[in-house]
C-alpha cells in the first residue's frame, strides 16, 4: 500500500485534493497569504488556478519549500517552470491537468518528477500521459475546440426549441446526448439546411463547419459548395 500524504490544497479543495482525499491522503487548505509558512507540515503541496495565480504562488513559497519536498500544479498553459523559483530549494516540481474524465497530461522538471506524479494520478484512478512542454498551447487549442462544441450544440438546440413543440422540456437531455447524425447527402441537401436558418451567424457557423468537414473527407462537391457561398451565391 502507498504511503498517505499529508497535502495542503492552494488556494482549496479543488477536484485533484478532493481526489487526492478519496484516495486516502489527508489534505489540509492552505492560505498563502496568512501563512504560507504552513507548506512546511505537508509533503505534498497542490497549486490550483491560472499560470499567473501559479507563478506569483511559487514566489511566495519559495523561501518555505523544502528539498524533496513535492509541489504540483494544475495549469495547463504552462509546465513545471512555473514553479522555477521553488525548484531551486531542491524540491520535486510537477504538473498534472486533466484533459476529460480520468485523463491527465502530466509532465516534470526530472524523471523523478515524472515517476512520482503517474504514481499519484495512479493513485487517484487516472490515466497519466506525459507530454513534451512545447506542445501545451496545441493541447490547449484542442481543449478549446472541444468547448466551442457548446457553442454549436446551443445554436442546435435554438432551432429545435424555435421548431419543435415542447421542446424544453427536454432540453438538458439534448445537451448530454451524444453527437447526432449527419441528414445531409447532397449539396441540394446543404441548399436546403442552409435556407431554413434565420440567423447570419448561424448560417455562417453552418457554412464553416462544411467546409472543414468537406476538407478532412475530400469532398470536392461539398468544397465547391462552400466557395459558391462565400462567393454569395
Amino acid at each position: 500500500m502507498a504511503p498517505r500524504l499529508l497535502v495542503g490544497a492552494i488556494p482549496g479543495h479543488s477536484q485533484l485534493a478532493l481526489d487526492m482525499e478519496r484516495a486516502g491522503h489527508t489534505v489540509r487548505p492552505i492560505d498563502i497569504n496568512t501563512d504560507p509558512g504552513a507548506i512546511a507540515h505537508v509533503d505534498l503541496v497542490l497549486i490550483d488556478g491560472s499560470a499567473n495565480d501559479i507563478r506569483a504562488a511559487a514566489e511566495i513559497l519559495a523561501d518555505y519549500a523544502r528539498p524533496q519536498q513535492m509541489f504540483l500544479h494544475t495549469a495547463l498553459e504552462e509546465g513545471p517552470q512555473l514553479l522555477d523559483d521553488i525548484e531551486t530549494s531542491q524540491a520535486i516540481t510537477m504538473c498534472a491537468h486533466n484533459l476529460f474524465d480520468n485523463i491527465w497530461v502530466t509532465s516534470a522538471a526530472d524523471e523523478l518528477g515524472e515517476t512520482v506524479v503517474g504514481l499519484l494520478i495512479a493513485e487517484i484512478g487516472g490515466t497519466s500521459m506525459r507530454i513534451d512542454d512545447t506542445t501545451r498551447p496545441t493541447i490547449a487549442a484542442a481543449q478549446e475546440l472541444r468547448a466551442l462544441e457548446a457553442t454549436v450544440r446551443d445554436d442546435a438546440l435554438e432551432l429545435l426549441i424555435d421548431t419543435v413543440p415542447a421542446f424544453e422540456a427536454v432540453a438538458e437531455k439534448f445537451i448530454e446526448a451524444a453527437a447526432g447524425r449527419r441528414y445531409a447527402r447532397s449539396v441540394n441537401d446543404l441548399d436546403r439546411m442552409l435556407d431554413a436558418l434565420p440567423e447570419p451567424g448561424v448560417r455562417r457557423l453552418f457554412v464553416d463547419l462544411q467546409r472543414r468537414r468537406g476538407e478532412m473527407e475530400q469532398d470536392t462537391d461539398t468544397e465547391l459548395w462552400v466557395i459558391q457561398k462565400y462567393e454569395g451565391r
